[in-house]
């Protein structure tokens, strides 16, 4: 590049960054097409001539969430910066981000379907009052013992539904029978089947991803026994999603506990157009790795400590 080209790649670069013209303006006051200056523009870049720093504390996070977005094709994800946070204050952030983003996007849906869970508990309790009259906040599982009712599907439902004004359904059954012959005799009832079928229809699903090796809250409750721990270990499960459990290939397993859920399914789950999920756990890597490499899940919003690890291999 010559010293004349670099004067006049500096003289439009001054223009577009420094006066704010528009590159039609300078093509006019330059003399050249559009086209060019776009050209040049990109070049003073490229040469290093025109730096552009972002003067923002948001910069490295937004940065981390186009990079997520692109290597496993999110819808969206969203970061938040964790930095000298405690955990109690990353599951708040998290929450609080989660909220904000579907609340966002409630604006463009009919129904949103709800899994179980604590992280999901917490973004509900910080979801903000809004009218949303038309939605429908529809359960996609049964219910998770009597003890831990708060973090139920159908509670969750409940409570978003009248946060939005908007109309909540109820599954009444249990998520998980003693064996499959009765989770069909209850999938049969017209009733649960009727919500089960709306579960498969919303526009955007929140779901949890779980470990059943790592703080498993199913196993909290009492739900996974040792023996069932064992089993999954040796199907080579990774993760769960709406208590379904699915392995390295993100796959839900053909194992005894899948076939005794009353829940959405994982492939019906993977058709919803937006499928939500907090992540703040970094002990929970492997099964959020799977999720988002084989789009389980499409809406990420996470900590910057996970999405450096999910862009690790960059």
């Amino acid at each position: 590049m010559d010293i004349i080209e670099e004067k006049n790649i500096v003289k439009m670069a001054c223009l577009y960054y420094e006066e704010g013209l528009t590159q039609a303006q300078i093509a006019k006051q330059v003399g050249v097409s559009r086209s060019l200056v776009s050209k040049l523009l990109l070049d003073a870049r490229e040469e290093g001539i025109v730096e552009i720093t972002i003067n923002s504390k948001n910069a490295y996070t937004s940065m981390l969430e186009r990079k997520l977005e692109k290597k496993y094709s999110l819808a969206a994800a969203v970061i938040i910066d964790s930095k000298d946070l405690t955990i109690e204050e990353i599951e708040k952030m998290t929450a609080k981000a989660a909220a904000y983003y579907l609340n966002k996007q409630m604006k463009q849906a009919k129904s949103v379907g709800i899994s179980w869970g604590k992280a999901i508990r917490r973004m509900v309790d910080y979801f903000p009052y809004s009218n949303h009259s038309s939605l429908s906040v529809v359960p996609l599982i049964g219910g998770m013992g009597d003890d831990f009712v708060n973090i139920h599907s159908n509670q969750l439902s409940h409570d978003l539904a009248k946060k939005v004004r908007g109309k909540s359904k109820y599954l009444y059954a249990p998520a998980l029978l003693a064996n499959e012959q009765l989770a069909d005799a209850l999938k049969s009832n017209q009733a649960i089947e009727s919500v089960l079928s709306d579960g498969l229809n919303v526009d955007i699903a929140v779901v949890g991803i779980g470990s059943p090796y790592k703080r498993s809250t199913m196993e909290e409750i009492g739900y996974l026994s040792q023996e069932d721990i064992e089993e999954l270990r040796s199907s080579q499960i990774v993760g769960d999603i709406n208590s379904r459990f699915y392995n390295v290939r993100g796959e839900e397993a053909a194992c005894k506990i899948n076939r005794s859920i009353i829940g959405v399914n994982l492939p019906a789950i993977k058709q919803v157009p937006q499928v939500l999920t907090i992540a703040a756990d970094d002990q929970r890597i492997k099964a959020i790795k799977v999720a988002v490499e084989n789009q389980l899940v499409n809406v990420l919003v996470t900590t910057d400590g996970i999405a450096s690890e999910l862009l690790a291999d960059e």
